[in-house]
C-alpha cells in the first residue's frame, strides 16, 4: 500500500507539473498582492502559516459567506483529511469531526477550540456544532498531525480552532432564510468599538425545521401464516446481508435552536488587553405522528400491531407481535453555556504573558425512549435519560524570544471535567417532568495538569525547527455505578497515568516557490466519562457497557510535505503521514455473553493508520478559481487479541477514500459558488461484515454537487450596506438519496436575505 501511495503521488506531481507548466496561458488578468493572515494554533504564537512547519487549513468568514454553510461543522467538510460525520442534517445530534484517519464515531480525537477554548463536554468529548453561529466566525484554523506536544489528550488527529469576529466600529447585521421540510433560520447582531480601547458584539440565532422521515422503522418476518394478511411492506437487508422489511417511519423529526452570545475586547493600556465571551445554546428535537405503511390486504386501513401476514409470499410469511411502540422515538433537549476570559499582557518589549480561563456547562442533556411494547403515541411508559456535565479550566502561557531568531513558549495547563448519568422510569414518556424511579446512575470526574515548553528556531529564512514538549498527568476519580434500583452502589478507586509527549518539525523553504516539511511526534488520548463508567442497554436489548479500568490511548505520528507555487495564482500541496496507535479503545463483544449482545470497550488493540493527502488551487482570471483536493487512507487494525477478527480489517467509522472539487465565480455583484463532495463507504462493525449499501443502518458511499448564487445589489448603490445580499443554494442538487445510518434528506433549496450595516 505504501508504495502504491508513493507511485501516485509521484505520478500525480508528473501530470500536475507538466500540465500546469502551460498553464500561465489561462491566468489572464493580474491580481493584487493579498497580506498573508496569521494563524495562532499550530504553535500558539502567531506566524503566517507559510512560516509553519506543519498541515495548516484556513477557512475564512469569506469562504463560509460563498457557500451555503448553515452549521460550523458543515465548513469543515472540503478540507484535506477532514471527515464531517452528519447524517441527517440540523437534526443530527452525533454528528463529528475528525482528522487524520481516526474514527469519527464521537468528536474524541480531534480537538476543537473556540478562541481557543476547548467546547468538548466533559461526558463524551462531543462537540456541539449548532451553538456555534457561522455568521459570528472570522476565520477556522485547521491544524492536522498530532498536537499533545502542545495540547494534551484529544489532540491526537489535529487541532481545529474557531476564532470569532471583533468588530473595529459600528457593525450590525440580520439575516433570515428558508428551505425545504419547512425550515427556517433567522440571525442578528450588533458591535462597535469604542475610542480604540473597547470592542463588544452581541448576536442571536434562531434555527428550527419541521425535518423529514429519517428513522425507518424495520422488523424481520419469520415462516408461517397469519391474519389478517398486509400489503405496504419494502423488502430489504441488514447491513450484514439477512433479510429484513422496512414497515414505516418514526415521523417527522423536528428540530430548534437557540443561541445567544457576547463579546467584549478591551485594550486596558498599551500591551495589555482582555477579553471576555459567553455563549448560551438551548436546542432539542422531537418527532411527529409516526407512519405505517402496512396495509390490510382486504380493506386498505393501516395496520400498526398484532401478529400479521405478508400478503402474496411463498412460503408464507409473519410478522409476530407487532406494537405500536416499534415506531415510537423519544425527544431531547440540551442546554449549553459556555464563559471564556483571557488577556494579554506584555512585560517587557518582547516578553508576552498569556493568561485564559474557561467553564463550559451541560445542565441539561436528556432524552426519552418510549416502552416499545406498551407505549403508543399519545403516552405510556418509557425510561429518561438525564447526563448533565461540566469542565473548566485554565492555563497560563509565557512567550520569551532570545534574539531575533528564536523563540521560547511555555505553559501551565489544568483542566477538570465532571459528569453523572441518571436514568428514570416514566409513566407517560411524553412527559419527563414526572419522573419517578430511578433504575440507573453512573458518574466520575478527571482531571489533567500539563506542562509544556517549545523552542522555534529561524536558522536561517529558509530553515526553520520547532521542538516541542509536553507533561501531563491525568487522574480519574470519584467513579460510581448502580445498575439497578435494587442494586447496590459500586464505588471505583482512583487511578492516574503520567504521559510525556515530543514533537519535532522542520521546514526548508530552497525557492520561494517551493516549501518541504516534516514533523515527528506523539500524542495520548485519556477515556473519557462515558467510556469509564455508562452502561446502557438499547431497545433491541444489546448491552453496551463502560469499563472503568481503561488505559490511555498512545499515538506516534509523522508527516512529510510539500508546496509548489509554479506560477501566480497556483498552489499544489501533497502531504504522506503515518499513525501508530498503541490501546486504541474499541468496542468487543463481550467472551462471557455466549448470546452476543454484550459489547464492552476495551484498550484491545494496535492500529495502523497511512495516508496521503493531495490540493491544487487555481485562480484562472481575476474572477475565477478552482480548487481539488483528495485523501487517501488505509487505516486498519493491526493487533486485537479480544477481537481477532477486526485484524486486518478496516477501523471503523473511517472512509478509505474523499475528494472534493469546486469552483467560484466572482464579477461585479455576483458570486456562483459550485462544490463536490464524496466520500467512501464506512463500516461500523470491526470485523467489517456491514457490507451492504443503500439499508437502513447503513453508511453508503455518496458524491453530491452544491450550489449557490448570491447577488449583492446595493454593492454600487450604497457602500454601507454594499455587503447585503440575496442568495439561492440547492444541496445536493442530483437528489441523491442514500443512507448514512438514517436516511439522508435528499435534495434542499435554499433562500436567504441579509442586511449588513
Amino acid at each position: 500500500m505504501a508504495r502504491g501511495f508513493l507511485n501516485l503521488f509521484l505520478g500525480f506531481l508528473l501530470v500536475l507539473s507538466e500540465s500546469l507548466v502551460s498553464g500561465p496561458i489561462l491566468w489572464a488578468a493580474e491580481t493584487a498582492e493579498v497580506l498573508p493572515e496569521l494563524v495562532v494554533t499550530a504553535t500558539k504564537t502567531e506566524r503566517s502559516p507559510e512560516d509553519v512547519p506543519a498541515s495548516i487549513t484556513v477557512i475564512t468568514s469569506k469562504d463560509i459567506e460563498r457557500q451555503n454553510i448553515q452549521l460550523a461543522d458543515e465548513a469543515l467538510k472540503q478540507v484535506p483529511s477532514t471527515f464531517t460525520r452528519r447524517g441527517k442534517g440540523w437534526m443530527d445530534t452525533l454528528a463529528a469531526v475528525n482528522l487524520r484517519g481516526f474514527p469519527a464515531d464521537s468528536q474524541k480525537r480531534t480537538l476543537v477550540l473556540l478562541d481557543g477554548q476547548d467546547i468538548s463536554t466533559g461526558y463524551t468529548n462531543r462537540v456541539t456544532w449548532s451553538s456555534i453561529p457561522v455568521e459570528n466566525i472570522e476565520r477556522i484554523e485547521v491544524v492536522r498531525g498530532p498536537f499533545s506536544a502542545l495540547y494534551g489528550g484529544t489532540a491526537m488527529g489535529g487541532v481545529i480552532n474557531i476564532i470569532t469576529k471583533t468588530p473595529k466600529k459600528l457593525e450590525m447585521q440580520t439575516s433570515a432564510g428558508y428551505a425545504s421540510y419547512d425550515t427556517w433560520n433567522y440571525y442578528m447582531s450588533v458591535g462597535n468599538r469604542w475610542q480604540d480601547k473597547v470592542s463588544f458584539q452581541v448576536n442571536y440565532k434562531y434555527m428550527v425545521t419541521d425535518g423529514y422521515p429519517a428513522n425507518l422503522v424495520t422488523k424481520t418476518a419469520s415462516k408461517g401464516s397469519a391474519t389478517p394478511q398486509v400489503v405496504g411492506w419494502q423488502p430489504t437487508r441488514t447491513t450484514t446481508g439477512s433479510s429484513t422489511y422496512i414497515i414505516g417511519d418514526t415521523g417527522d423529526n423536528s428540530w430548534f435552536s437557540h443561541v445567544a452570545s457576547a463579546k467584549v475586547s478591551w485594550d486596558v493600556a498599551p500591551g495589555h488587553k482582555i477579553n471576555f465571551f459567553s455563549l448560551f445554546n438551548w436546542n432539542g428535537y422531537d418527532y411527529g405522528l409516526f407512519h405505517s405503511y402496512l396495509r390490510n390486504s382486504a380493506t386498505g386501513a393501516p395496520v400498526f400491531s398484532g401478529t400479521l401476514g405478508l400478503f402474496g409470499t411463498s412460503p408464507p410469511l409473519k410478522f409476530s407481535n407487532l406494537k405500536k411502540g416499534t415506531f415510537l422515538s423519544g425527544n431531547g433537549r440540551e442546554f449549553t453555556q459556555v464563559y471564556h476570559l483571557d488577556s494579554e499582557h506584555r512585560l517587557w518589549d518582547t516578553t508576552i504573558l498569556k493568561l485564559r480561563a474557561g467553564f463550559l456547562y451541560q445542565p441539561d442533556n436528556w432524552y426519552t425512549t418510549p416502552d416499545s411494547t406498551q407505549a403508543t403515541a399519545r403516552g405510556g411508559p418509557g425510561k429518561l435519560s438525564s447526563t448533565p456535565s461540566y469542565s473548566w479550566g485554565g492555563e497560563m502561557q509565557l512567550d520569551h524570544p532570545v534574539g531575533t531568531k528564536q523563540l521560547f513558549t511555555g505553559g501551565l495547563v489544568y483542566k477538570k471535567s465532571w459528569a453523572g448519568t441518571e436514568e428514570f422510569n416514566l409513566q407517560n414518556w411524553t412527559d419527563p417532568d414526572q419522573k419517578g424511579l430511578r433504575t440507573y446512575q453512573a458518574k466520575g470526574s478527571d482531571h489533567n495538569l500539563g506542562l509544556y515548553l517549545q523552542d522555534e528556531i529561524t536558522w536561517h529564512p529558509k530553515f526553520t525547527t520547532v521542538l516541542g514538549m509536553r507533561l501531563d498527568w491525568w487522574q480519574t476519580y470519584g467513579g460510581m455505578y448502580q445498575v439497578s434500583a435494587t442494586a447496590p452502589k459500586v464505588h471505583l478507586p482512583s487511578r492516574d497515568k503520567w504521559s510525556l509527549n515530543p514533537k519535532f518539525a522542520l521546514l526548508y523553504r530552497p525557492w520561494d516557490r517551493l516549501s518541504l516539511r516534516a514533523s515527528v511526534g506523539t500524542a495520548f488520548r485519556p477515556p473519557n466519562v462515558y467510556e469509564l463508567y455508562r452502561t446502557w442497554v438499547s431497545s433491541s436489548g444489546h448491552i453496551y457497557k463502560g469499563n472503568p479500568s481503561l488505559k490511555p490511548e498512545r499515538n506516534l505520528g509523522w508527516e512529510a510535505g510539500v508546496t509548489l507555487k509554479l506560477f501566480k495564482g497556483n498552489t499544489l500541496t501533497a502531504t504522506v503521514f503515518q499513525n501508530f496507535v498503541d490501546d486504541l479503545i474499541y468496542r468487543v463483544t463481550d467472551p462471557a455473553d455466549p448470546s452476543g449482545k454484550t459489547s464492552t470497550y476495551q484498550n484491545a488493540a494496535k492500529a495502523q493508520i497511512l495516508g496521503l493527502e493531495m490540493e491544487v488551487t487555481q485562480k484562472l482570471f481575476r474572477w475565477l478559481e478552482v480548487f481539488g483536493n483528495t485523501t487517501l487512507l488505509d487505516p486498519r487494525i493491526r493487533k486485537n487479541p479480544l477481537d481477532p477478527n477486526s485484524v486486518g480489517k478496516n477501523i471503523t467509522y473511517v472512509p478509505r477514500q474523499q475528494f472534493n472539487c469546486g469552483l467560484n465565480l466572482h464579477y461585479g455583484m455576483i458570486n456562483i459558488n459550485l462544490t463536490g463532495h464524496y466520500v467512501s463507504k464506512l463500516y461500523t462493525r470491526s470485523d467489517n461484515r456491514d457490507t451492504v449499501s443503500r439499508v437502513p443502518g447503513s453508511y453508503d458511499p455518496f458524491f453530491t454537487l452544491d450550489a449557490k448564487l448570491t447577488v449583492m445589489p446595493l454593492q454600487k448603490l450604497n457602500p454601507a450596506l454594499g455587503k447585503s445580499f440575496v442568495s439561492v443554494a440547492v444541496n445536493n442538487i442530483l437528489d441523491r438519496r442514500y443512507f448514512y445510518y438514517y436516511l439522508t434528506p435528499g435534495r434542499t433549496v435554499w433562500t436567504q436575505v441579509g442586511l449588513k450595516y
